[in-house]
Order: structure tokens, then C-alpha cells, then sequence
């Protein structure tokens, strides 16, 4: 057992989940009065675009006065920029007394990292007084440590593909049941644009629970990065195709908590929302993009998007093992000049021989693999893509260091 001296974020991150269930945490819950049931939750679940949703969900939200709780996850900068209130992350001395506070009952319970974040987020919404909190589940939906919410206000599914499937299961209709976990007896369940087997679980889960699924409606993509939904046009500061269908969620879930969604602050706040590590620009000489593509249906949204960049593409690439990685490169090499096969410390990344398609380049060394990819490509377009792990590292180390920045020039 640590000492109390030594309980930080570093022993947070260390600490593993042991699949216990719900049960653990939601017996803390209940012991400090779920906090988490006395304020409006949106609760997120899906395959890709949950970070994005939130954060457009953010920010209109914002742009309405009120104050807004968000808990995502992996973290991009710091582990604490999980749990933000508006645009700020939790400060380091109010983590670690919350970390302090709840020390004895997360070793008594044994919580893992996940389960720790759960708690302090739910709590420090409760003492900040938040108006509304957006809780993105961690895995799946079903058996998340953030499933504990009595009755949200609403929950959105974004969309289902294959991920995460030695826990959720190796077919559609297994990882859409897991997802649709979230929702709760006689609530509102707003979804993307599934499949019809994901649609259809959805739907009887929702229909067990006497809740209502409500559906995305459609929307255009205009050639100058316009979205234009239910009558009103939105610029988006991104040109990454998927991000339309993102922020599309996010209006029609403001629309449901009774947002009028044409106003003029939420067209600003749509058009000035960014989120870090998604098709974001990096460098622009060289062009660097990064994007946390981080399994087959997030790389084939990429590379939809990334037809719309200056050629020639070059691709380094990332990822964990547990993945579909052979199909996440082989899509890359076909939609890219040249594709870059890395890795990088972490026990869950995959090796670059593991990771190697037919013709592309492997090189380890993830430093050395983002400098060979400018010295092959001057004058087109770089994208760093890959594992969420890959890219906070990467993003760090483009951002922060002057040293490597000078000597990608």
C-alpha cells in the first residue's frame, strides 16, 4: 500500500480495474449521497465522436450561461483534464484533496483509475454547483463505472462499430446492446446514424425501458465547411468530414434540453469549438495533422477527410493491440503516398512488426519516424494517427519542444 505522501495522478494511472462491477463505486455513491443524481446529466456513449459531441454539447450549453461539467477520457495533456468544468480542467491541489478525502475507501473498494476519475468528477460537480454535467462512458455502456446515473436528462449514442470487442462482444448486436446499457426507465435516448442491427437493439432496449429513441435527422456539408441543419447554416472550424455529424448531434441534443439552436451565440460557439486531437492542425509549414483515429471505423473517417488535404498525404501510425490493426494500416497505405509504421511505451501498444502492411516504411523510434516522414514530404501533408495514447504523447512533443519543432524545419 502507498503512503499518503506519495498518492498522486501517477498512482491514480497506475491503479488497474479489476472488473468488479458497478458495485464497488456505487456503494461509495450512495454513501456521500449520489452526487451524481442532483444535477442534469447528459450521459454518452458510442464508438467514435463521443469527445466531439461533448465538447460541441459544451460549449452551446455554455453559450446559454450555464455551467457545464464534462468527464472524458483518455486524457490529451494532463490526467486531469478529464474533469472540466467550462473550459477549465480541475486543479491539481483540488484532485489531490479529493484524492486524499476518498484515499481509505478507494483502497478499502479497491477502485481502479477509471473508477477514481468517476468519483471526483461526480463529487466536484456536486460542489461547483454545475447546471448541467456531460459524462462520456469509458468502455462500452452496460457494466461502465459511470453507469450510476439514476435517471439522465438525456443520453446519446453516437455510433456503433467495432472496438473494445473482447469486452463488448465480436458482432454489431452485441456491442449496440452493451452500448444501450445507458439507458434509463423512462428516458430520452438521442442516436446517430447506426446501422439498422444497431438501430434495432436500440430500439428494443429502449421499448424495455419505456424510453424514447429519438433520431438524428439529416443534414448537408456545403463545399466551404458549412453544415447545414434544420434550416440554419453552422461554420465549423474544422474541414474533418466527421466533425459535421458530431456537431450535428450536439445541436439536435441542445435542441432537446430546450436550446433554440439558431441563436447567434450558438452559431459562434459551434464555429469556435475545437477539439484537441481530432484532425487538428499542428504545424502549417510543414502541415501536421494529428487525429486519434483509434480503430477501423475512426480510420475510415479520416480518410474521407483527408482527401481534402494537400497532396502528397504521409501517414505515421499507431496503435494499441487490441485492435483491428491490420485493416486500420491497410486502409491508411491505400488512402496515403507513403504510410509510417511506429510505436511507442505503453503495455497495451502493439509492436511496428505487428503493425506492418505490404510497402510501408517501419521505423520504431516515434521521434525519428515524425522527422523521416518531413524529409520525405516537404510540401504536402503530414497525419500523425493512431491510439488517443499515441497522440497525447505525440502533441506534447510537437507542441512543447522547441528543440524537435526547430528540427522538423
Amino acid at each position: 500500500m502507498a503512503n499518503r505522501e506519495s498518492i498522486n495522478e501517477e498512482w491514480v494511472m497506475s491503479r488497474r480495474n479489476l472488473n468488479h462491477g458497478l458495485s464497488p463505486l456505487q456503494t461509495i455513491l450512495e454513501s456521500i449521497g449520489n452526487p451524481q443524481n442532483t444535477y442534469r446529466c447528459i450521459h454518452v456513449a458510442g464508438t467514435n465522436g463521443k469527445g466531439s459531441t461533448c465538447n460541441y454539447l459544451k460549449d452551446i450549453l455554455v453559450s446559454q450561461g450555464y455551467k457545464v461539467g464534462m468527464f472524458t477520457s483518455p486524457h490529451l495533456m494532463t490526467h486531469r483534464d478529464r474533469i472540466r468544468i467550462n473550459d477549465s480542467y480541475i486543479s491539481e491541489d483540488a484532485f489531490h484533496a479529493y484524492l486524499m478525502k476518498y484515499y481509505d475507501v478507494i483502497v478499502e473498494k479497491q477502485l481502479g483509475m477509471f473508477e477514481i476519475d468517476t468519483l471526483i468528477a461526480f463529487q466536484w460537480f456536486f460542489d461547483e454547483k454545475v447546471d448541467y454535467a456531460i459524462i462520456e462512458t469509458g468502455l462500452g455502456g452496460r457494466l461502465d463505472s459511470t453507469n450510476l446515473i439514476a435517471r439522465p436528462e438525456l443520453c446519446i449514442i453516437t455510433s456503433i462499430g467495432f472496438d473494445h470487442m473482447a469486452f463488448l462482444g465480436t458482432r454489431i448486436e452485441q456491442i449496440a446492446y452493451e452500448k444501450a446499457g445507458i439507458i434509463q426507465s423512462y428516458t430520452r435516448c438521442l442516436i446517430g446514424h447506426l446501422s439498422e442491427k444497431a438501430r434495432k437493439v436500440i430500439s428494443y432496449h429502449a421499448y424495455r425501458k419505456h424510453a424514447r429513441v429519438i433520431s438524428l435527422e439529416s443534414y448537408g456539408i456545403r463545399n466551404n465547411g458549412v453544415l447545414e441543419y434544420n434550416h440554419t447554416e453552422y461554420s465549423l472550424s474544422t474541414i474533418a468530414l466527421y466533425q459535421f455529424h458530431n456537431a450535428a448531434l450536439a445541436l439536435k441534443a441542445a435542441q432537446l434540453l430546450g436550446v433554440a439552436i439558431q441563436q447567434k451565440n450558438v452559431k459562434e460557439a459551434v464555429e469556435h469549438s475545437q477539439w484537441r486531437g481530432r484532425f487538428e492542425t499542428i504545424s502549417k509549414d510543414p502541415l501536421i495533422i494529428i487525429d486519434g483515429a483509434h480503430n477501423e471505423q475512426g480510420i475510415r473517417a479520416l480518410c474521407e477527410s483527408m482527401k481534402q488535404l494537400p497532396s502528397p498525404v504521409t501517414c505515421v501510425f499507431s496503435a494499441l493491440k487490441d485492435k483491428q490493426v491490420h485493416e486500420m494500416a491497410g486502409l491508411l497505405k491505400r488512402n496515403c503516398e507513403t504510410l509510417i509504421i511506429t510505436e511507442f511505451q505503453n503495455e497495451r501498444a502493439d509492436t511496428a512488426e505487428d503493425l506492418y502492411v505490404k510497402d510501408a516504411i517501419i521505423e520504431k523510434d516515434y521521434k525519428k519516424a515524425i522527422s523521416k516522414a518531413k524529409q520525405i514530404n516537404c510540401n504536402g501533408s503530414i497525419v500523425i494517427t493512431g491510439s488517443l495514447y499515441f497522440i497525447s504523447i505525440v502533441r506534447n512533443l510537437l507542441i512543447h519542444s522547441e528543440t524537435f519543432n526547430e528540427n522538423l524545419q
